[in-house]
């Protein structure tokens, strides 16, 4: 501690006296050094940053997807039947999704193709004179969100670690989950590969 003192006041009083110090001259990098070079790519987020910019704008996706709860227009709907069931199509207003296609290359943004593909399966969505609409398929969310963590990260895949409870009734005692999420690098976009919402 006292060399690193005296070599602090060494450095202010040199630069005091205008004397140009030499910069050092350049080490091999460790392995320890690139980790921790390639780590710095990455900026810390905490975890309200990360559901916001990352998560939310994929759960919300995924929420459309496989319960039809898009924006629409329950004024410009129609009735489809098979057998005796009745399903009733509303109108999706959000200007982002015109089309099934639109929704289709949304998906891919946060998405890997699998998911993709898996999630628009799920969707109850159809087109109509030029129009999309949805089937409403609601259901209620058993856990909430607490928090999320990077678990580990790379320079092609990140996990992360989300924690969620179950606060539904206050007699019982608290239920608490964690989920692992997978984000890659693929084709030049973080997309996820691994997206669980058990919790949602």
């Amino acid at each position: 501690m006292k060399k690193l003192c005296a070599m602090l006041a060494l450095l202010l009083c040199l630069g005091a006296c205008g004397a140009v110090i030499e910069p050092p001259t350049e080490t091999p990098t460790t392995s320890a050094e690139t980790t921790t070079a390639e780590a710095a790519t990455f900026p810390e987020m905490t975890s309200d940053e990360i559901y916001e910019e990352i998560f939310q704008p994929a759960i919300e996706l995924y929420s459309y997807l496989t319960t039809g709860g898009f924006s629409s227009d329950w004024e410009d709907r129609f009735e489809h039947y098979e057998g005796e069931q009745r399903s009733i199509y509303t109108r999706i207003t959000d200007p982002r999704y015109p089309s099934i296609a639109a929704v289709e290359e949304a998906a891919r943004e946060f998405f890997s193709e699998e998911l993709t593909q898996s999630y628009l399966t799920l969707a109850n969505l159809t087109e109509k004179d030029g129009k999309l609409y949805t089937l409403d398929q609601s259901r209620g969310i058993y856990l909430s969100m607490e928090s999320i963590r990077v678990e580990s990260q790379s320079e092609n895949k990140i996990i992360y670690i989300l924690h969620a409870v179950d606060r539904w009734d206050e007699d019982d005692p608290v239920i608490s989950k964690e989920f692992s999420y997978t984000r890659e690098l693929i084709g030049g976009k973080w997309v996820f590969t691994i997206f669980p919402m058990e919790w949602y």
